[in-house]
């Protein structure tokens, strides 16, 4: 494992004398360790650089004294330490115990009771090194003042931070402190990229820099102008709204747009995950145009649809969510991050299917959205429109089964290969995998098939080849179960207890594990393509080949559920390392 390499004297000499070295020094000559206050105030994370570190400082800072001919110079770093032993000094003692409001009689009284009358010797050293402290806490604050340089936000990193750290997160597009503020202002995990960084040293670094820059708070998302807007530009008065009682019969009740976004998500998400969906954009849509509009969701026209475009493009820092709060509380902000395009795309066709809605109901005299282009196009750093890309090739699906043959006969291993073996015989949803029963499956003279309830509450049978059924009766041995004894309403997929199914969550983690297992034997770049895999590639890996292989499009889109044939026509797009195969044996092979 490589190490970190030590601090030098150029990280220190090199670093600007800014409020953080005069902090550290204040809180050494207060006694605090010299570890612990350069963790603190200096960003240094190993105890064994700390030491020469807080020289190199007091060395830097105590020349200062002298160029200025400032005869203290001599404090500057001064451990004043009272002798081992000796007890503490009055004030502080007091302090301590809550005496504030006693008289000074008194609190000498209870100070001489408890630790014993002070002799004179000891009396005086204790009045030096108060003179002592107070002469050097003065020379601090006034060199501070003469040498100290305050942080700006567009500072370059480089001077505040140690060259080490400075180079990685340059080379993060962190460039100015600003930069460094806002990625951790974002929040989340934005210390990833950072080697060796973890919630800790995180915490660490942005207490750092929140100590340079403790005046330049990033802007926070208006929790409290939201309220107040969202009940005055409420939609009751719309611009785009049809009169009530005029024109004939309308087809909502609603009264205000919150109410009409309300029944469009009632009318038309057909599962809870579509509803989540569905009221999370309307309702970014409605708060970005109180808020950046100063309008409501009726009084929108095309403008403001091209402008939401845009502003999806590149959301604003103080739309994103800093903290983890709840909804509409201090610290919220409608967004988690920035939206890929795919996001983008997801975002721009619930509000296209909102506003129709909203025309066809006689709410809105018109839909604005059909007079903006809507297409965003590809991701330039994606893959295309290639679906095929999300399936696993042969060979990296070779080495997928290999591995589960060879890892162990353990029960997750077991789960993992019939979970691998059926979902890419069947094509199956992550969902419908976990909602299979025992029960569901049943067997029809042509072979065995599997009744699912899939997307859109719509129901399908799916064949069973034999290879899955096969996997399946071993699986279920394995649980002690056989198809015979096991009760109809039995989960196919168990959970490592024995007792009931899994959930989403833990499937998912599962499949992670194993992604990160099954595939150091591939070349690097195969090897980065399926790191990224998901449980979903199982599906379109069943797509890919059933299309490899001729099965004709309407069984296909049959097996898979899906009811555009467009989508299921994208799998028979021939995987990259197939064009690629094809092209070479048509221009490369001799004459």
């Amino acid at each position: 494992m490589p190490r970190r390499a030590p601090v030098v004297a150029d990280d220190v000499r090199t670093l600007r004398l800014g409020p953080h070295c005069f902090a550290h020094l204040r809180a050494v000559a207060e006694g605090v360790p010299v570890a612990e206050s350069a963790q603190r105030y200096l960003a240094i994370e190993h105890g064994n650089q700390a030491p020469s570190a807080h020289r190199l400082l007091v060395e830097r800072v105590a020349a200062v004294a002298r160029r200025a001919g400032d005869p203290r110079w001599r404090l500057v770093g001064l451990r004043i330490e009272e002798p081992a032993g000796d007890p503490p000094a009055l004030d502080a003692w007091v302090q301590a115990e809550g005496l504030d409001g006693w008289s000074q009689a008194e609190q000498l009284q209870l100070y001489q009771a408890r630790f014993g009358q002070e002799t004179p010797g000891e009396h005086r050293r204790r009045q030096r090194n108060a003179r002592l402290r107070a002469h050097q806490r003065s020379l601090l604050r006034e060199l501070e003042a003469r040498a100290g340089e305050p942080a700006s936000p567009l500072d370059l990193v480089d001077g505040w931070l140690a060259p080490a750290l400075t180079e990685v997160v340059r080379r993060l597009g962190v460039l100015t402190l600003a930069d460094l503020q806002a990625r951790i202002a974002r929040g989340g995990r934005w210390w990833l990229g950072l080697p060796s960084y973890g919630p800790v040293k995180a915490a660490r670094l942005a207490r750092y820099v929140q100590l340079l820059l403790p005046a330049s708070p990033m802007p926070s998302w208006p929790v409290v102008t939201a309220g107040e807007r969202l009940a005055r530009y409420s939609g009751a008065q719309g611009l785009n709204r049809v009169p009530r009682g005029e024109g004939g019969f309308t087809g909502t009740d609603a009264e205000n747009d919150h109410q009409a976004v309300q029944a469009w998500i009632a009318a038309r998400a057909g599962s809870p995950a579509t509803v989540k969906a569905y009221a999370r954009e309307a309702e970014r849509f409605i708060l970005w145009c109180v808020l950046e509009r100063q309008k409501a969701l009726s009084d929108a026209g095309a403008e403001d649809c091209r402008a939401y475009m845009d502003f999806l493009a590149k959301v604003p820092d103080r739309w994103i969510s800093r903290d983890n709060a709840h909804r509409m509380a201090p610290g919220w902000a409608p967004f988690k991050g920035p939206l890929s395009l795919a996001s983008q795309k997801q975002a721009l066709a619930a509000l296209h299917s909102l506003f129709a809605w909203l025309v066809q109901a006689r709410y809105l005299g018109s839909n604005p959205w059909v007079l903006v282009n809507r297409k965003l196009g590809d991701d330039p750093q994606g893959q295309g429109d290639d679906i095929g890309s999300r399936a696993f090739t042969p060979a990296a699906w070779q080495a997928l089964i290999a591995y589960l043959d060879q890892a162990g006969d353990t029960p997750a291993h077991r789960r993992m290969r019939w979970v691998c073996m059926f979902a890419s015989a069947t094509g199956l949803r992550a969902a419908e995998l976990i909602g299979a029963k025992v029960g569901h499956l049943q067997a029809t003279p042509g072979g065995w098939v599997l009744r699912v309830h899939g997307k859109g509450r719509k129901n399908r049978m799916v064949p069973v080849p034999t290879s899955a059924m096969g996997a399946t009766w071993a699986y279920l041995a394995s649980r002690g179960l056989t198809m015979e004894t096991a009760a109809p309403e039995t989960p196919l997929l168990g959970s490592l207890s024995g007792e009931g199914g899994v959930g989403y969550r833990a499937l998912h983690e599962a499949f992670a594990r194993l992604v990160k297992q099954a595939f150091t034997g591939l070349p690097e770049a195969e090897r980065r393509r399926v790191q990224r895999s998901s449980m979903h590639w199982l599906r379109h890996t069943h797509a890919t080949r059933a299309a490899e292989h001729g099965v004709p499009p309407d069984i296909l889109q049959e097996n898979l559920g899906q009811s555009d044939p467009r989508t299921t026509a994208r799998y028979y797009r021939a995987q990259l390392e197939r064009r690629q195969q094809a092209m070479e044996d048509v221009f490369c092979a001799p004459p």
